[in-house]
């Protein structure tokens, strides 16, 4: 196994209802969610088949966590882009991360992710897949035909950005006027 990364999530905040996307459901986003809320609504998909009964404009907030190297080209990452921007409501928000993949390169790691309550769940991520592009700036350019991004952080490999859904009230420029 390669490096192992750290993540602290321990004061991460997810208004509203969430929709988790993943390809692994590792109880990450669920322990986040529950540990502040017991009646916040969490939904998850897992793969195209759970798509099907998910309810559009209805999101609050979307967490795409470690899932984009599933997507092997960019038109494909741009639809599920799209798609997700039919789930969440009109000023709803996108927290992503993901593994900064260029194309040619692979590898793999270790990811502790730190949760509430000093807990921590341990993730491995195998980006070995030589043809697939999952760079942050590859993500970036494709996230903004649907989304304007608030925020965009990149270390080790690893990138967070947090976007808001396209024609919504920007959370900055709300905070900017005041």
């Amino acid at each position: 196994m390669g490096k192992e990364i750290f993540i602290n999530l321990e004061k991460e905040v997810f208004i509203g209802n969430v929709l988790d996307i993943g390809f692994e459901n590792n109880g990450i986003i669920y322990d986040l969610c529950k540990n502040i809320d017991d009646n916040i609504t969490i939904d998850y998909i897992n793969g195209n088949e759970d798509k099907n009964r998910i309810e559009k404009n209805y999101f609050d907030s979307c967490v795409v966590f470690f899932s984009l190297m599933e997507f092997k080209t960019k038109r494909a990452k741009l639809k599920f882009f799209k798609e997700i921007s039919e789930y969440i409501k009109k000023d709803g928000i996108l927290y992503l991360w993901d593994v900064d993949k260029p194309r040619f390169k692979s590898f793999s790691m270790k990811l502790k992710v730190f949760v509430p309550n000093k807990k921590h769940k341990e993730v491995s991520i195998n980006a070995m897949n030589p043809i697939v592009d999952a760079s942050c700036e590859n993500t970036r350019k494709l996230l903004q035909s649907y989304f304007n991004i608030i925020d965009l952080k990149c270390s080790d490999n690893i990138y967070y950005i947090k976007a808001q859904k396209k024609g919504s009230f920007l959370i900055e420029d709300i905070i900017n006027s005041n």
